[in-house]
């Protein structure tokens, strides 16, 4: 077994995300990002999301998608200070995988309504989603982030 570098520990005892990880968590609360730039955009909202999500329920299926990375964004930071959190967190990996996985199928079902056309923007969101699914299955410092054991320093406390 590889030993654990300290700069990936957070001084609390917890391994500390690598920015992939978090570029993963923010791409998958990429629906939501565009529905705050939107509300903040007021009159031109309303056409900024249907030029990305011309069909309603795929924008509603983007922000179901969405949720549980931006939830996950948010335990991050409170995991080392509540240990409910650390119990919600260790099924973080999961979480992502399942969501990784829905958002394929919601842009495969996109790919098939727009009849195998090849659309650019579509198309590099897939290539994304891809690439994400791919380094979560092959990181092992994503897994370690939630591993269950992922606070080194076991205090009867938390």
């Amino acid at each position: 077994m590889q030993s654990i570098p300290l700069h990936r520990m957070t001084d609390q005892g917890w391994f500390r995300p690598s920015p992939w990880l978090y570029l993963c968590l923010i791409f998958l609360g990429r629906t939501w990002l565009l529905f705050v730039g939107a509300a903040a955009s007021r009159e031109a909202g309303a056409d900024l999301l249907a030029l990305f999500y011309p069909n309603k329920l795929s924008f509603y299926c983007g922000l179901a998608i969405g949720t549980p990375a931006l939830c996950l964004l948010w335990l991050q930071g409170l995991r080392h200070r509540f240990a409910w959190v650390g119990k919600i967190w260790r099924w973080g990996f999961s979480a992502i995988i399942v969501t990784l996985l829905l958002d394929l199928a919601l842009q495969l079902q996109q790919l098939f309504l727009h009849n195998g056309r090849f659309v650019a923007g579509p198309a590099a969101v897939l290539l994304l989603s891809l690439w994400a699914l791919w380094y979560l299955l092959k990181s092992r410092s994503s897994r370690l982030v939630f591993a269950h054991k992922g606070h080194l320093f076991d205090d009867k406390n938390s």
